[in-house]
């Protein structure tokens, strides 16, 4: 598949203005449009939009580039996710490429998820059985409509022989994880989906009925090339634009409770597929928000289980509280029995990791409490919060500010030898690269004799670096001019995200002034082949070669006169 001819066709039907202001209010201001950040709180708008060049940036968080990797960012999709809602938008097909082996499965795993929940759904109106369990446990007919609630009968392969009949391959029907050895793999169970953030059945959770059964009490799909269990959070495709309105996300544990909270008006509450939370999970979460209530079961696995992702939590920037619920009581229990109000109460006297972990009941020493919970404090991003929360534990603890103080500097010095980090090459701009860039970014016509007069290999800034090696893979170098169907849009689909939200910076943070382009080209090529011959003179500067020293002084003279006029 052509995904740069489909996201060229897509953008000349999907105005990025409109498109934008679907999520967001967009005021005009200038030649461009203004907003306060979707990507991170905000008090200043400092996110604007550009309909000539259709682009976006964030002069903020630093998000930048067109509407698919507005899209990408704002409902954390991968790229074809987020491709594959734009054609639907754009009203157009996309096609499929039959030499893959891998895409196929991924478009027949949508079809067979989609019906097995529709087949799951009829077997549910037709079982008396899972209808009062379902109804013992609380859960309503708009919630089951909602979550698309169903359920998979006792028979061994029925959902086999119907996959079958529908003619789905003997392989795919295997790697949808639906089916063991020719036996349906979900059997006498409620079914749950659970949905990717474009509303698609993904996945299937599967809850006995039978309370004396031996059998696990939930199952889940097994990992398919359009699943993750670790990338999942489950709930979170109908709770998104409920955490943006309540500025944060109610974490539970179990399906039930979650279906439930929504069910009672909590429709901000979501739960991973499992106690333990990962990074992918919570890269999903942040999208929507920075601020977590955990509500896990009161008993001794669900506080661990609580305890455990408080590090996760803190390392990933969000500020956590924990709301208490009573001995043996989880949050389904407590909305059947009591109600919202009540339920409303334990949200709203949740606790501060502070309060947590010391007021949990445990053979823990108060100083093995403190150590553990400075450990947790020292893996935060949010220094601002961090600082609250060492205060707060100075006053509830009785020990010394200063001395908690001292001791997470420690931790701290400890945790830097541990780690090892990256030093990523092209993070001080240079402002004669980043100036040619945008020329050319501006002037398509200046391109081709600006390469002509640069060598790549001397621009210190990797990223600038690299798309100038992609323009100059796109221009005819033959004729030295550039293709007629040059355009920043066009460009903008054969760069990655990082390249794109450099590109937009660019393009927004100012804008060329025609008359005095030829000037500043001159003046930045000049600059850069000086800084290149200069960096080389100082290399050689406790060298005996004489010769080759002036042969490097005459050179700068020379560009030094030299005034360029084949640009």
């Amino acid at each position: 598949m052509d995904y740069q001819k489909l996201l060229e066709e897509i953008k000349s039907k999907i105005d990025i203005v409109d498109f934008i202001s679907e999520y967001i209010n967009l005021t005009k201001t200038g030649q461009n449009y203004r907003a306060l950040c979707p990507f991170h709180p905000e008090k200043t708008p400092s996110f604007f939009v550009s309909p000539s060049k259709q682009i976006f940036h964030c002069f903020g968080c630093g998000k930048g580039g067109d509407l698919l990797s507005f899209l990408m960012e704002y409902e954390k999709l991968s790229f074809i996710e987020a491709l594959s809602m734009l054609a639907t938008k754009a009203g157009i097909e996309l096609p499929i490429n039959k030499s893959s082996t891998y895409s196929i499965p991924k478009d027949k795993l949508y079809q067979i998820y989609e019906i097995a929940t529709e087949i799951y759904s009829k077997k549910l109106s037709e079982s008396q059985i899972a209808q009062r369990y379902l109804k013992e446990r609380g859960i309503n007919q708009e919630s089951i409509e909602i979550f698309k609630v169903g359920y998979a009968p006792e028979e061994k392969d029925f959902l086999y022989q119907h996959l079958k009949k529908q003619g789905f391959d003997e392989k795919i029907i295997k790697i949808s994880g639906l089916i063991h050895n020719f036996m349906d793999f979900f059997r006498d169970r409620i079914i749950i989906p659970i949905h990717d953030l474009t509303g698609r059945v993904v996945a299937f959770g599967g809850r006995i009925i039978q309370q004396d059964s031996k059998l696990p009490k939930y199952i889940n799909s097994s990992d398919t090339p359009i699943f993750k269990k670790g990338n999942s959070i489950f709930g979170l495709w109908q709770a998104k634009q409920y955490i943006r309105q309540k500025g944060y996300a109610i974490l539970m544990e179990g399906y039930l409770d979650v279906i439930l909270s929504h069910q009672y008006g909590f429709k901000n509450s979501v739960a991973p597929l499992g106690t333990a939370l990962t990074q992918e999970q919570l890269n999903k979460l942040k999208r929507f928000t920075n601020k977590v209530v955990i509500v896990f079961d009161s008993d001794e696995a669900g506080t661990q289980a609580a305890e455990k992702i408080l590090q996760t939590l803190f390392q990933k920037g969000f500020i956590v509280k924990i709301a208490r619920l009573p001995d043996g009581q989880d949050p389904a229990s407590i909305l059947q029995r009591y109600g919202e109000k009540t339920f409303k109460n334990f949200i709203a006297k949740a606790l501060s990791p502070v309060d947590f972990i010391l007021e949990t009941k445990s053979k823990k020493t108060l100083n093995e409490k403190v150590y553990e919970l400075l450990h947790k404090i020292a893996y935060m991003n949010n220094l601002i919060y961090r600082d609250e929360l060492i205060k707060e534990l100075s006053e509830k603890s009785t020990i010394n500010e200063l001395t908690l103080r001292e001791e997470i500097k420690k931790i701290l010095t400890s945790l830097k030898k541990e780690r090892t980090f990256e030093k990523k090459s092209g993070t001080n701009v240079l402002n004669e690269e980043e100036t040619l860039l945008r020329i050319a970014l501006s002037f398509p016509d200046k391109i081709q004799p600006l390469l002509s007069k640069i060598d790549l290999e001397t621009l210190e800034n990797q990223i600038v670096r690299q798309i100038f090696y992609k323009m100059k893979n796109i221009t005819d170098t033959d004729k030295k001019e550039v293709k007629n169907d040059f355009t920043v849009d066009k460009f903008l689909n054969t760069l990655t995200e990082e390249e794109k939200r450099f590109v937009s910076k660019l393009i927004i943070s100012a804008e060329i002034d025609e008359d005095y382009i030829m000037e500043n080209l001159k003046d930045c090529i000049k600059r850069l082949k000086i800084k290149f011959i200069d960096k080389k003179i100082k290399e050689l500067s406790k060298s005996a070669d004489k010769n080759l020293l002036q042969n490097l002084i005459r050179q700068k003279k020379e560009i030094l006169r030299n005034s360029y006029e084949g640009l």
